[in-house]
């Protein structure tokens, strides 16, 4: 079911944390399965020094976040921008059948992190809501 390169990503993720001092940080989620992922980057003369990720979700999602930390690092601003989930997906050896939009979060949150960092349409976007104060409606 899982390539031999995505249980290793999944069971031994190299990029998990937090940056201490983010250049920028991003949330984004998947409402189809409620993956959340929040990806920190740390740019230096416009490349990204250090990405790292924490995530809560499924095998896919938490091995493709490494995996894309692990190709956003030491790209440029503008070169990460145009990484693409199909890119992710090869690193890992494959996902199974409908499984890309848990491979893709991790996508969206790079992608509004480097948006902040270069003042972009989606700077400071959070597309995942903040919890509501009180009860559910109707109890």
């Amino acid at each position: 079911m899982y390539s031999a390169q995505l249980l290793d990503r999944f069971y031994h993720p190299r990029w998990v944390g937090n940056v201490t001092a983010p250049s920028a940080s991003a949330t984004e989620g998947n409402p189809t399965c409620g993956d959340v992922v929040q990806i920190d980057i740390q740019v230096i003369d416009g490349a990204i020094s250090v990405a790292r990720f924490r995530t809560l979700g499924c095998a896919v999602a938490i091995a493709a976040a490494d995996a894309l930390c692990d190709l956003a690092t030491g790209q440029t601003i503008t070169a990460a921008k145009f990484l693409h989930v199909d890119e992710v997906i090869a690193v890992l050896g494959g996902i199974p059948p409908k499984r890309e939009s848990c491979a893709a979060a991790p996508l969206a949150a790079l992608r509004s992190a480097l948006f902040s960092v270069s003042g972009g349409p989606a700077a400071g976007r959070r597309t995942v809501p903040e919890p509501k104060a009180g009860p559910p409606a109707g109890h």
